[in-house]
């Protein structure tokens, strides 16, 4: 009997029968019971249970754990393991990260990662190398010993050795690489094989030869060897090829070949690849001429086109020469530049013709705008006061703005030798006809103590104690002694504190020179010295006192004149009794009184540390010693001199070669109730300020093999300096002539002296500011019986100036 609910049936055959709605039911329990661990496995673990790390050695698991940023029972995210994956490779300890394997499991997801670390090198090995030297490789590499092994920087190392080799003249060279373990650590080994060293023999160019060997060679790279290797080692390199090819096919276009095609010919090696002739194959086509020269201006038409080709040095008719139409394009820039029009820019262009050779050289001008001064403005002058920069300004605000006076600006200030660097520019500005002007500067040391001893051709063993500050203020007391090391300066004055004992030259000096006093163009010298030399068969002791005012009558032609009154007691002793009669006449004490007058036109531009560059100057002083001053001497003296400089070649601004030639005349003669000039006021030649070649004193007339000076003397220089390290190092070639008499009846051009020689000029810094050193060997290729000469030269406070 069947219960509630319940309903059993059967079919024909008396079987029973389940009623549809609970079958239903059942089939759904059966999949959902079935589905349920598939859901399950679908939404993954919660939690990262372990993480395992394979294939370490050098560092410890517990050590890269550390460093993971994702941790066992942490959230599984694979994005969190992507970023843990390249905070591994960024960390450059290993070679080959392997992809994860991600086991899942009821306790969470076990992510295990394997590692090829990187280890140290243990040694760098270069086989096969015979002219490429272990030092030199090494060098170039990156590769280093105890460094962390890196594949990429072995492939980077092979190609930098590759290319040592071909700079080294080995084109036909390998490079490999191989990778020992030893229980020290990896050994990389660079295998080698040097090939033959090729030597550039010949240059040889096929084609029409327009333009001579001379001219083309050096354009190119690649140099024949000179004789030993001396001046060119001629190491073939053919990374240098296409781009010598290029070089010579741009200058032949620069001269005119619009059409021509440069191209390498051939290589003929001999001896075994060692030896190497190159042959240029060169098809130069027409040389273009000028046919017409056009004018496209843009603005308002400052200059007439009759006065823009009056400009020009190439016309109609003559051959294109790039150098002459750049030229060109300077001059008329140069000459928009003079009347301010500053930011005038000059394009030539070449118009071609659809036949023929005659082109048109068209010149586009864009005027811009006449540009005036804004403001002037000083940056970096801590310690120095504006006034004194300004003073040496040869520009001023609402005036027209013209380079060239600020260069002369910059020369002024170079000439004080205060600053380690000055540089003007042209500040931002609202008004493009206005333009500040910037001088940003960066102050040197500009006072200097001294201590030592040293050693001066025809002066002995000098020592030195001395203290000079060129930038000095006098006014500018300290408040406290805190501010003492800072006070007294910047004031554009200049003192002179020095004591040089030495054997046979002694110097000690006070000198304060104001330049503009009290803001004036008038100047003010204070000086005070006292020197004592020692003779063969005298002692001569000097002391001097002195004050002279004088005045910059201008600026921009730098024309200064001084006028001084100057108060001497000179003594000559211990005379011996083999010295000339010059000096047995001098002997005693001699007062006198002297005004003295000095002139001066400087057109010298001056840089730092190297001094005049350009320019010239002329110099003159005339001194009147005895009545009616006073004093027992009588005598007047006159010093003329001039002097030219050029750079006649640069590569930037400290590598300047330059050309130097100076002349000086002096006279001296008594009048009155003197009749001789003592020794003490004789003029000497010889020294390495005076006649290189010849011992201190040493060139002039004697009497008793003794030298006894002279009272008229003309001597020059023709120099030649060049860079040897900027400005730190530069050489010099001379020659120095001159000519000493006893009087004007007796000076002949017959006994002039000449020495020639060279020498390096060395700039070494002290305290912030170059202290020259002229070394020199000279040889007298001309001198007079009597004469001692020095052929070494020593000296320090050496200037071009």
């Amino acid at each position: 009997m069947l219960t509630p609910g319940e309903c059993f049936m059967t079919d024909g055959h008396g079987s029973p029968c389940v009623r549809p709605w609970i079958l239903s039911l059942l089939l759904l329990c059966i999949a959902i019971s079935c589905t349920t661990p598939l859901l399950a496995q679908d939404q993954g673990p919660a939690t990262i249970a372990q993480i395992q790390l394979k294939g370490l050695d050098r560092l410890g698991t517990a050590e890269v754990l550390a460093r993971m940023k994702i941790r066992p029972g942490d959230p599984w995210n694979p994005e969190e393991l992507d970023a843990e994956y390249r905070r591994l490779w960024s960390s450059g300890d290993f070679i080959s990260i392997d992809p994860p394997v991600i086991d899942r499991t009821p306790a969470g997801v076990i992510i295990t990662i394997r590692l090829l670390e990187r280890k140290p090198v243990h040694k760098v090995v270069f086989e096969g190398t015979a002219n490429l030297s272990e030092k030199s490789a090494q060098k170039a590499i990156r590769t280093e010993k105890d460094e962390l092994y890196d594949p990429l920087l072995v492939r980077e190392d092979v190609t930098t050795l590759r290319n040592l080799l071909l700079e080294k003249g080995h084109p036909f060279g390998r490079v490999g690489s191989r990778i020992e373990e030893s229980p020290d650590g990896m050994l990389v080994i660079f295998e080698i094989e040097e090939g033959p060293e090729v030597l550039v023999r010949t240059i040889n160019f096929k084609g029409e030869g327009s333009i001579p060997t001379s001219e083309i060679l050096p354009l190119m790279r690649l140099r024949t060897r000179s004789p030993f290797g001396l001046l060119e080692g001629g190491k073939f390199d053919p990374r240098m090829i296409d781009a010598d090819l290029e070089k010579v096919r741009e200058y032949y276009v620069y001269k005119g070949f619009f059409d021509a095609e440069v191209s390498l010919d051939r290589m003929e090696f001999e001896n075994d690849l060692s030896n190497l002739r190159l042959v240029i194959a060169i098809t130069e086509g027409p040389r273009y001429r000028i046919g017409m020269i056009e004018f496209q201006v843009v603005g308002e038409h400052v200059f007439p086109e009759s006065k823009l080709r009056d400009t020009l040095h190439i016309g109609i008719g003559e051959p294109w020469d790039g150098e002459a139409v750049k030229s060109d394009s300077e001059s008329i820039r140069r000459l928009y530049s003079e009347k301010a029009y500053i930011d005038a820019v000059v394009t030539p262009t070449v118009i071609y013709p659809l036949e023929g050779e005659d082109v048109i050289l068209r010149y586009q001008i864009n005027e811009g705008q006449r540009v005036f001064i804004d403001e002037i403005e000083f940056r970096g002058n801590a310690g120095t006061k504006d006034a004194v920069i300004r003073r040496q300004l040869e520009i001023y605000p609402a005036e027209e703005l013209y380079p060239d006076r600020i260069q002369d600006s910059l020369s002024n200030l170079h000439r004080l030798q205060y600053f380690q660097r000055i540089q003007p520019f042209f500040d931002v500005s609202e008004d493009p006809e206005r333009r500040p002007v910037v001088f940003e500067v960066l102050e040197g040391s500009t006072g200097r103590a001294l201590f030592g001893v040293g050693y001066s051709s025809g002066r002995g063993v000098v020592g030195n104690l001395a203290y000079e500050k060129r930038n000095f203020d006098i006014t500018d007391f300290p408040d406290s002694l805190t501010d003492l090391p800072g006070s007294f300066s910047g004031g554009g004055q200049r003192l002179i504190l020095e004591a040089q004992p030495g054997t046979e030259y002694s110097r000690y000096r006070v000198l304060f020179h104001e330049p503009y006093l009290m803001g004036s163009q008038n100047s003010l010298r204070l000086s005070a010295y006292r020197s004592v030399l020692l003779r063969q068969d005298y002692i001569e002791d000097r002391k001097s006192a002195g004050i002279s005012i004088g005045r910059l009558f201008s600026l921009e032609d730098r024309i200064r004149g001084e006028i001084g009154f100057r108060s001497e007691q000179i003594s000559v002793e211990g005379v011996s009794k083999l010295a000339p009669s010059v000096v047995v006449d001098s002997e005693g004490i001699t007062k006198l009184n002297a005004i003295d007058l000095d002139f001066e036109w400087d057109q010298r531009t001056y840089r730092p540390v190297i001094g005049a560059v350009d320019g010239w100057y002329m110099e003159g002083g005339f001194s009147h010693t005895g009545a009616p001053l006073g004093g027992a001497l009588n005598l007047r003296k006159v010093n003329l001199g001039t002097g030219f400089f050029t750079t006649f070649h640069q590569d930037g601004e400290g590598m300047r070669h330059i050309v130097a030639l100076k002349t000086s005349l002096g006279w001296v003669e008594p009048f009155g109730d003197s009749d001789f000039v003592p020794v003490f006021a004789r003029l000497y030649l010889g020294g390495p300020r005076s006649l290189r070649g010849f011992d201190y004193r040493g060139a002039g007339p004697t009497e008793d093999n003794r030298e006894i000076g002279g009272t008229i003397r003309h001597r020059g220089s023709i120099e030649y300096t060049w860079p040897l390290l900027e400005t730190t190092l530069r050489g010099i070639v001379f020659t120095d002539f001159g000519n000493l008499a006893v009087d004007q009846s007796s000076f002949s051009f017959d006994e002039y002296r000449v020495g020639v020689g060279g020498g390096v000029i060395l700039n070494i810094p002290i305290f912030g500011q170059p202290l020259p050193i002229s070394i020199t060997w000279t040889e007298a290729v001309k001198s007079e019986e009597g004469d001692r000469l020095q052929q070494f030269s020593f000296d320090l406070g050496w200037f071009l100036h």
